[in-house]
């Protein structure tokens, strides 16, 4: 499979499709908007499809895992069962080519585990799965060179990304996300949230006055930076390692000062329930 370059907004790719003649168009009344996703492969003519299944929660933990260069968008859903929709993009010499190669690729649902099947043997293409979970979801989803985005879902969430961005907003519940030469974003205001990154930068940004849960994130070899609401109550505690820079102009950094084991910063009035810290990177903390 080779890659594809897509329009970034936030750190998963998403974008604007431009529009299929309607005889070509795929109808698939139940899916997701796959207008959402821009596939693009150079020159080549671009031929598009949209796969759906339906996975009972009765199948346990859903376990979804794109093809190299796909990405996962985890969205919060109307129904009592994951939705599951494949938006795949394929590169060809002519649009008929293009068209059936995006055709042939399978979406497969074996149980709880999600895969795709029947990819081009040759050629350009990828697939982005959106998946619209119901409450109290349970999920683990793994990609490569491919973004993660969870948005507004509630339940336990497992996220491992290798070489691409994972995004966490609005989610309630817990969620262990783990990036590889890759940035997370994380933006709420609850959650038992454990992250971190291997190479990649950490954001935070914090929403109300205070965090419902716990939230520890850790950047190795990576920028932290976390954003505050004035007068945010909930403890929140920013470490840095060594002599890391440091960029903090709220008033609670003032008191605050580095040594050669690095510095923290203690922000907040109630008991610390966040904790940010980064080894060999630098520190911002700003207002949100």
């Amino acid at each position: 499979m080779q890659s594809y370059s897509s329009t970034v907004a936030g750190v998963l790719l998403i974008g604007l499709m431009l529009p299929l003649p309607q005889a070509q168009r795929p109808i698939a009344l139940e899916a997701a908007d796959c207008s959402r996703i821009d596939m693009m492969f150079g020159d080549e003519a671009i031929g598009r499809a949209v796969k759906t299944v339906s996975v009972p929660v009765a199948a346990g933990v859903l376990d979804v895992q794109p093809d190299s260069n796909g990405g996962v968008q985890i969205e919060r859903g109307a129904g009592s069962n994951y939705l599951v929709t494949a938006c795949v993009g394929a590169g060809a010499r002519t649009v008929a080519e293009a068209q059936q190669a995006a055709e042939a690729v399978r979406l497969t649902a074996d149980g709880g585990r999600v895969r795709i099947a029947n990819g081009p043997t040759s050629g350009s293409w990828s697939v982005h799965l959106i998946v619209e979970a119901p409450e109290n979801a349970r999920m683990q989803v793994k990609t490569s060179n491919g973004p993660i985005g969870i948005t507004g879902a509630s339940g336990e969430f497992a996220a491992t990304s290798s070489n691409g961005p994972i995004k966490v907003e609005d989610v309630r519940g817990r969620v262990v996300a783990r990036a590889e030469n890759g940035p997370i974003a994380v933006i709420g205001s609850g959650g038992d949230f454990d992250v971190q990154t291997d190479n990649g930068p950490i954001s935070v940004t914090l929403m109300g006055r205070r965090w419902d849960g716990r939230l520890d994130a850790r950047a190795n070899n990576g920028p932290m930076r976390v954003e505050v609401p004035d007068d945010y109550l909930s403890g929140l505690e920013v470490t840095g390692s060594g002599r890391s820079p440091w960029n903090c102009r709220i008033a609670g950094c003032s008191g605050n000062r580095a040594n050669d084991d690095g510095r923290t910063v203690r922000l907040g009035t109630e008991p610390v329930v966040i904790r940010a810290a980064t080894s060999n990177g630098p520190v911002t903390v700003q207002r949100r």
